[in-house]
Formats: C-alpha cells, structure tokens, sequence
C-alpha cells in the first residue's frame, strides 16, 4: 500500500506526457491570439482607450512570433534527432573518434562503486536513504505550514479546512518518506529471498553503478538491480543479454515546445522462472551504460565472442 501510495504521489510531481500535437497547438495557439488581440481592438474602438492596442501589440504578437518559432525549433531538432537515432541503432556514435576520447577521460576519473564493507542490505539501504529524504523535508514543511494556518485567529473557516486536509496529506508525505528512509524495498526483498547468503557473497564482489534512484551491481553469481520502488535479484545463469536503450524526451512549456534531453538505460534480458523472457531497464548516465555493457561483456563473453547489437531507442513527451 505504502508503495502503491508513494507512486501516486511521484507522478503528481512528474511531468504531464499529454502533449497537444504541434501543428494543431500552433494553429490554435494563434487562433486564441487572434481572437484576443480582435477583442482588444474591438474594446479600444468602444472606449477609445489606446491602452488596449498597446497590451494587445505587447502581448499576443510576441505570443504568436513565439509560438511560431517554437513549432520551427522543434521541426529542426526531431530532423536532428533522427539522424541521432540511426547512429545510435547502428553504432556509428560509438565508432566516433570525439566519443571514444570522452569516453577514454571519463573513465580515467570515474570507476565502478565501492560496496559498503557493512554488507548488501547496509548498502542498498544507504542508497535508498538518501532519495528520500525530500518527501520528509516537504512532508515536514506542509505540516508545519498547515499548522501555523489553523491557529491565526484571523483565519477563515475554508482557510482551517485547507489547513486540516494539508496536515493531513504532510503526514500522509512523510509516512512515504519515512517508508523509504528505513529501506522498504530492501526489506521486502530481504525477506522475499531463500538464497540471501549467496546474493550477498556475490554483491559484494560485484560491480556496481548508481545514477538517482536506480542501480545495478553485476556479481559472481548474480545481478541485483534496485529501483525507487523495488529490489531484484537475477540469477546469472538465467541472463539472456544486457542492450543499450536511449529515450528522447522532448519537454513542452504550455504545450510549447522548449527543449529535450536523451536518458541512457541498460536493459537486462532475463529468463523468468516461470520461463517468460523479461527485462528490467536500469537508467545511467551514458558512459555509465558502456561501462557496464563493457563489464556484462567481460564476464560473460570472457573469450571475446559477444556480438550483441541489439539497442532500442524511444521517444516520450514531457509538460513541464
């Protein structure tokens, strides 16, 4: 439930991914300018108020000639992402001499993670900690807010009702918060496990890379992979393939386009006892993803015979 309750609460702060197409939204963009700026004319020719021209010149023009080159940036990037989507897919950006030498000083400054001496459970309960305290922070905040508005006298009784359901939903906040500060993924997937003893003997002779709330640790005998919400542990004897994916994520303003940023995963390939082939994406920075690619190769294709080209590339709107 707990779970259940701190995605909810995730995605209110998340970016909303209904995005109105871009012809349509520029073509009604200019329409409700239009109409606007005709309203202002209109009441200027009424009252006589030349005040009305200047906010409708100052305001929908700009809103317009935004609008417009909002529609064309866009137009130009998706060109511009698609020539880095047959790159990726093919290879070629990682056959680049400028990638390969950033790649090369990147490594020369970063290495794989070291695991707490403490142990796996001590070490993934570490990593989940300290995700979550913003939920105590903001939990805190909204209480103690809440609070400080019930009891002015002046106050209004809508305002103490406001006040009450924001208490409430603070406290509702931190519980998520405090959920995730004493590691619950963890210690569900600790008493979730029957072979403990030797996920931990192999964690921590892994290898391990983070990157905000997700991880993955590659070990002796098995891969154990945690997200904001859950801790997996994959036998090794049970991975069919480790692939690349890259997500383009274009961000909107109002429904005007304003940027992008591609996201780097690896993606697992397992066999579930059950015998499905499944997979669990773990996002990385992106020379983070060809360490471990590198590092998925070595141990299980120590002889050199990997030939894997596998990678999938997704797009994905944002409102932000």
């Amino acid at each position: 439930m707990i779970e259940k309750l701190k995605e909810k609460i995730e995605n209110i702060f998340k970016a909303n991914d209904k995005v109105i197409e871009p012809k349509k939204n520029l073509v009604l963009v200019i329409i409700t300018a239009v109409c606007f700026f005709a309203v202002l004319v209109g009441v200027y020719f009424f009252t006589g108020d030349i005040k009305y021209i200047v906010i409708a010149v100052l305001s929908m023009i700009p809103l317009i000639i935004y609008a417009i080159y909002s529609y064309f940036k866009e137009k130009r990037q998706n060109i511009i992402s698609e020539r880095d989507k047959q790159e990726f897919l093919s290879g070629a950006k990682y056959r680049r001499r400028e990638w390969k030498t950033a790649y090369s000083e990147y490594k020369e400054t970063h290495t794989f993670e070291a695991v707490s001496e403490k142990g796996m459970i001590h070490d993934l309960k570490k990593k989940y900690r300290k995700h979550d305290f913003v939920f105590i922070r903001f939990g805190i905040l909204l209480t103690i807010g809440s609070i400080l508005i019930l009891f002015i006298p002046m106050a209004e009784l809508k305002d103490k009702a406001v006040a009450v359901f924001g208490i409430l939903l603070g406290g509702v906040i931190f519980s998520v918060g405090l959920h995730g500060l004493i590691s619950g993924p963890v210690q569900k997937f600790r008493k979730q496990q029957t072979d403990l003893a030797e996920i931990e003997r192999s964690y921590v002779k892994g290898k391990m890379m983070s990157f905000g709330s997700n991880g993955i640790n590659i070990g002796s005998d098995y891969t154990v992979i945690y997200t904001h919400k859950n801790v997996f542990a994959i036998d090794n004897d049970s991975i069919q393939d480790m692939t690349r994916k890259m997500i383009r994520v274009k961000q909107y303003e109002d429904n005007l386009y304003s940027g992008q940023e591609y996201r780097y995963y690896v993606s697992l390939i397992y066999k579930a006892p059950d015998g499905i082939i499944k997979a669990i994406d773990v996002r990385l920075d992106e020379f983070q993803c060809e360490m471990m690619i590198a590092e998925f190769n070595r141990r299980f294709y120590p002889e050199g015979k990997y030939d894997s080209t596998s990678m999938e590339i997704t797009e994905n709107s944002a409102q932000v």
